[in-house]
Formats: structure tokens, C-alpha cells, sequence
């Protein structure tokens, strides 16, 4: 039941008890159209619009200045969204008994300010500030519920004012020309919400509730060809109770998603997060921290470089409803106690659905306590330089409606948003939209940069952490990479300090990118132990191994690791010292080779490295004992051929070829 009809439940039928007050009073009309206004009041309280408007019609018919049915018509017609229509109706009935309501005048602003008559709608807002010292008895109507009603309007009137102010401001953001529904293959009878769009904008995925008896479960579609085709359930992922809203980082391996009445949820939902390669959700799992409590947390949105979390919780030490609140990623990875974003956000109704922009200066949100076209609304602020953010706006028309509007989303080239609504001409329920963002609405310009750190001889991927100036610092996962947002055309600064590398220090221009892959680079380590004769056809990075050759002129040497180790023990180094003093007396050595190994667990791209830490290992020794090392071969997984276990697989095998 929409927040109109909660009040009318309150306020219609209680008309008998206060037409007689004075001073104010209300025409009194026969019994017998008493009778059929009543029938209205009913219909109305009852959802059916159209019957309950043609009783009062009928009464209006006979007695045309008869403020309570004016009213009444007025609210049929805001609640099928004919607001023209329910302004003409609400005036009326002031311009009838400017003593009927005082609660009518801010229904008045509100339902100007709807048809994006803001200076009408300011005018009425303050002719109820106005009224606000006189006795209740100067209405006619002006019973308890009527007052507690205009308390709750009291309480959003300053909003409001400020919303009227800041709406006939030049500076209001405008510019959206027009949205478009996205059609049968995402929308259905059902409801449809909270879009998230990869950053090639070709695969979305969304929120769905196909039914009043189903739960929620997230969806995708992709457009291989520029149309969407069919939605279909992400495999693997959805549960028997509600997953709801997602959004990744920028960097598309991580995500977030609120996960529901689930054993490890500490309220009635929770925020959770997960890994993703594009194709499958894994390791799901409740963020760690503080940003979970016993009470409903749910809609998160994560920051561009994932280091800052807003989100829509329902916790103690908001100001009503729901809230957005934020929180800051620590050092150890575990979220911070959260913030409560303030008064120019929050309300004492419910603000949820938060979206922050890649630059993290620009937040939109949906709320039912500011001032808006309709049951709920989208609104947008912006960070200031005290870093508070800024009294929020509505987005206004064609965004907003006289209905429901939901979960806004920008793509990473910051052209497009999408968002959902219930509007009239959808395909049921809540349809997902998409709009162009005109450039009023546009914000900083940011690059996500992607970089590889490797080593600069095998390119090998290195697992280091990475400082770069003005950010935290960051580990580069075990394929060697690191993810950054970075303000366009500006300059990335790094350093490195790696294990068995020189230190490196470099810095890269960032150019102006569109954000449908990401701008590469490349950082390369120099080791500080040199193998010579490096194979230069080995194809690491995928994997390759070149086997080595079993014949009469080569002896072989297998030395094993401990598992996800590449030290070598005392004993391993004494047992190549004998193999060398004990085999080859009086021969003449043509080659030594060394091969590493690792075994099938773990990724190819660590198991890459480990292997080639092992090999070093070895070559280190060898070297030390001037011993020269003519090649090195790197197997990233190790697997045996002959059916071996894993841990015969964990090795490093010297190949010494003796001269014939």
C-alpha cells in the first residue's frame, strides 16, 4: 500500500466526527449522498480507483463545491498517476474552505512539484509552513490522525523547500531526453531490478522475481550482436532464498551480492562477496569485518578500486528506515566499522540501492523520504570539498515517474545508466530502462588500468606487492596482476621490492581510456641471479614444458620440495655436491640443465613461479660451487606422465649432459 493510501486510511472515513467543529466547519450534504460518499470512501480505501471517482463524481454532480469528495477525486487520481488531473481537484477544494485541510496544502505542493511545477509547488510548501502556529480547530478537519499526519509533513518540509529551490535552479542537472525499456528478453510479468553491466556492456545481470510466491535470484544475458538474448539463472550460484542486488569491481574478478536467511547471515540479510572469472560465481562467502550486523544489510556498491563499500542497512544509529552507510576496506582486508552518510542523504523514510561513480565523487541513490515524482525516486550528490556530500536532487523526469524507480547503474565509459520501474507500458512489474547520461550528469574521467608484473628474463608472473604513489599498496594476484582506477591523463608512480629481483621504480602515463577492457602495462623485474642461456622459444606464460631428453651421454639428479616450499634443506645441497664429486671424475661435462617442477594444485600461473623459484634455487648452488648452468627449463604443473603422485611431483631434476 503506497504512503498516500496509508494516509487517506487515516484521515477518510472520519468525516461525521469533525464537520461540526468550529470555526471551521464542512458543507453538509443529505444523508442520501452522505451515504454514497461514504460508498467512495470505501472503494478507495479498497484499491478500486475508478468506482470509488464515480461516487464521488456523483456527489460533486449535486454539490460541486463540497471539499471532501474534491479531495478524494484528487487522490484517485495521484494513485492511477494522473497528477494534472489530482492538482486541479486538491486546489479546488482549497479554493472551496481554505480551512478544510491543513495536511492539503503540502498534498498540494507535493503533487506540483510531481507535475514539475516547482514554484507552485514552493508556493503551497510555504503557505503550510505558514499555518504551522495556528489552533487545529481553525480546520475542519483536525482529529488526532490528521495531526500526526502533519507532523510527518512537518518533519519533511525543509527537504522539500530546498528541493523546490534547488529544482528551479539553473544548475539543475537536466539533459536525459528520453529511456528505453529493454525489452522481453531481460523484462518479464514479473519484477526485474538492480542491473549491473560488465564493462564491455555485453553481458548484464540483474535481480529477478518472476512471481508473488518466488524468491529472488540473479540473473544474466548477453549481446553477442547488439541485442539482448534471453535471460537465463546464473548456474551454480542461486539458492533456495533471496540473492539479491550485484555489483563487481571495476577489475570484473571480485563481486558483491546480498545473500538471505542463509546459516552463517547474522540478520535477516547480509552483504557477501565472491570470485568470479566471467563465466562462474566461487568462494562465496559474508564479507569480513564490521560491515554485517544483526540487522538488514543489503544493496552494496563498491567503489571502483574496491576499497570502499556503500551500501543500504537497516542498523542502529540511522536516521529512520534504511540508510546508506559506507565503509572503508583495512590494510588486513576486513571492512571497517561503517558511517552513516548524513542528513543530506539519509531521511527518516528509507534511502537504499546506493551507486557510486568510477571516480567515487559522484552517489546516486533511491529514497522514499525526499521529495520526489513518486512512490520512490532516484537522486544523485555530490562529495564536496569538506568531503560532505551535497543536499541531494531528484534526477527528475524522464528517470523518475510517478511510480517506482530503482537501483541505478553506469557503465565504465560513464555514457549510460539503466535502472528499473514499475511505469505504466512496461512488461509487468519492475522493468529494467536504459537512458544516454548527458554531460550534466557526467563525472571525472577514470582510466582502470590493469597491470603485469613479471620477470623480465622468463616472463614469469611475479607475486609482489606493488606501491604505487597516492593508493594503498597492492598484492599482484599469482598471474601477476594488479588493478587500479586512476584519474585520466594523470601519472602512475610505482616502486616494487621483490624477493630475488633488483628494485624497480618506474612511472607511466595514464591516458583517457573508455573502459571497455582495460589499459595495460607491463612491469618488468630484473632477477638478481642470472641463469645464461635462457631457451628463447619456452612458452611460460602458457605453460609449455620442454621435456628432457633421456639418453646414454645424461645423468639425472631429482631433487624433491616440500609442498609450496622452494628452499632447499642442508641435506638437499649436500646430495648435489656428492652427485657432482662422486659421478664425473675424469669426464668432461658438456651441459647442465635444470627443470622445474610443481604439482597440479593451485593455479598455472603460481605453479609457473614456484617452479621457477626451485629451479633458481638450484641454479644459486650450482653457481656457488662454479659449477656453470647452461639452461633452464620451467614446467608449470608438473604432472607426470608415468601415473606418480603429487608429491614425486615437486621437484627440480639437473640434467648433466657428459661429452661423447
Amino acid at each position: 500500500m503506497s504512503k498516500l493510501l496509508l494516509t487517506l486510511s487515516c484521515l477518510l472515513l472520519l468525516l461525521p466526527i469533525f464537520a461540526q467543529q468550529e470555526p471551521a466547519t464542512i458543507q453538509i450534504i443529505p444523508d442520501e449522498y452522505a451515504k454514497i460518499h461514504h460508498q467512495g470512501e470505501v472503494a478507495l480505501l479498497n484499491m478500486k480507483y475508478k468506482e470509488a471517482l464515480s461516487y464521488f463524481k456523483k456527489v460533486l454532480k449535486k454539490f460541486p463545491n463540497f471539499s471532501p469528495a474534491l479531495r478524494s477525486s484528487g487522490a484517485c487520481y495521484e494513485l492511477m498517476g494522473e497528477l494534472e488531473e489530482a492538482s486541479f481537484f486538491y486546489v479546488k477544494a482549497l479554493e472551496n474552505s481554505p480551512n478544510f485541510s491543513r495536511a492539503l496544502y503540502f498534498e498540494c505542493g507535493k503533487i506540483y512539484y510531481q507535475c514539475g511545477k516547482y514554484e507552485q509547488a514552493l508556493k503551497y510548501f510555504e503557505q503550510f509552513d505558514s499555518l504551522k502556529n495556528m489552533p487545529p480547530t481553525m480546520f475542519a478537519y483536525n482529529g488526532l490522525e490528521e495531526r500526526k499526519v502533519e507532523a510527518s509533513y512537518y518533519a519533511q518540509l525543509e527537504n522539500n523547500l530546498r528541493s523546490c529551490r534547488s529544482a528551479t535552479d539553473s544548475l539543475q542537472f537536466l539533459g536525459i531526453t528520453a529511456v528505453e525499456n529493454l525489452g522481453s528478453a531481460i523484462n518479464s510479468s514479473g519484477d526485474e531490478y538492480f542491473p549491473y553491466l560488465t564493462n564491455d556492456g555485453n553481458t548484464i545481470y540483474f535481480t529477478s522475481r518472476k512471481n508473488d510466491n518466488a524468491d529472488e535470484n540473479l540473473y544474466m544475458a548477453t549481446r553477442p550482436r547488439g541485442d539482448w538474448k534471453s535471460s537465463e539463472p546464473v548456474s551454480d550460484f542461486n539458492t533456495s532464498s533471496n540473492e539479491g542486488m550485484v555489483t563487481m569491481v571495476r577489475d570484473g574478478r571480485r563481486l558483491f551480492f546480498t545473500a538471505c536467511q542463509r546459516p552463517e547471515v547474522l540478520g535477516t540479510c547480509d552483504i557477501w562477496e565472491a570470485v568470479t572469472d566471467g563465466r562462474q560465481i566461487t568462494q562465496a562467502s559474508p564479507v569480513s569485518g564490521l560491515a554485517n550486523s544483526d540487522a538488514w544489510e543489503s544493496q552494496a556498491s563498491i567503489s571502483c578500486d574496491g576499497n570502499t563499500l556503500y551500501f543500504a542497512s537497516s542498523r542502529e544509529g540511522g536516521l529512520g528506515g534504511t540508510d546508506i552507510w559506507m565503509s572503508q576496506r583495512n590494510p588486513d582486508g576486513r571492512w571497517s566499522e561503517p558511517k552513516n552518510l548524513g542528513p543530506n542523504i539519509n531521511t527518516t523514510e528509507d534511502e537504499e540501492a546506493p551507486f557510486i561513480t568510477n571516480d567515487g565523487k559522484v552517489l546516486y541513490f533511491s529514497s522514499t523520504g525526499h521529495l520526489g515524482l513518486g512512490e520512490q525516486d532516484i537522486f544523485v550528490t555530490r562529495l564536496q570539498v569538506d568531503g560532505t556530500w551535497s543536499f541531494a536532487r531528484n534526477l527528475g523526469m524522464p528517470v523518475n515517474s510517478a511510480y517506482r524507480e530503482l537501483g541505478i547503474f553506469l557503465t565504465a565509459d560513464g555514457k549510460s545508466g539503466y535502472f528499473a520501474s514499475n511505469r505504466k507500458g512496461g512488461h509487468g512489474g519492475m522493468d529494467i530502462y536504459n537512458f544516454k547520461l548527458p554531460d550534466q550528469l557526467a563525472s571525472d574521467p577514470i582510466t582502470y588500468l590493469e597491470g603485469y608484473v613479471r620477470d623480465s628474463i622468463t616472463q614469469v608472473p611475479i607475486a609482489c606487492t606493488v606501491m604505487a604513489k597516492g593508493h594503498l599498496p597492492i598484492k599482484t594476484s599469482d598471474d601477476g596482476r594488479f588493478f587500479l582506477c586512476l584519474p585520466a591523463n594523470d601519472t602512475l608512480k610505482v616502486e616494487i621490492r621483490a624477493d630475488d629481483y633488483h628494485a624497480y621504480k618506474n612511472q607511466f602515463e595514464v591516458p583517457k581510456w573508455e573502459n571497455h577492457t582495460s589499459y595495460h602495462i607491463s612491469l618488468l623485474l630484473d632477477p638478481l641471479f642470472r641463469l645464461p642461456a635462457y631457451t628463447e622459444d619456452l612458452l611460460v606464460e602458457k605453460g609449455v614444458s620442454l621435456p628432457v631428453k633421456n639418453s646414454t651421454n645424461e645423468v639425472h639428479q631429482e631433487i624433491l620440495f616440500e609442498f609450496d616450499k622452494a628452499e632447499l634443506k642442508p641435506s638437499d645441497i649436500d646430495k648435489l655436491e656428492a652427485f657432482f664429486k662422486n659421478n664425473f671424475n675424469g669426464k668432461t661435462i658438456e651441459s647442465v640443465e635444470i627443470v622445474g617442477y610443481a604439482d597440479e594444485i593451485g593455479s598455472d600461473a603460481y605453479n609457473l613461479a614456484l617452479s621457477e623459484k626451485r629451479a633458481k634455487a638450484i641454479g644459486v648452488v650450482l653457481k656457488n660451487k662454479g659449477i656453470r648452468v647452461d639452461k633452464v627449463y620451467i614446467e608449470g604443473r608438473g604432472e607426470s606422465k608415468d601415473g606418480r603422485p603429487n608429491w614425486q611431483n615437486r621437484k627440480v631434476d639437473v640434467v648433466v649432459k657428459l661429452a661423447k
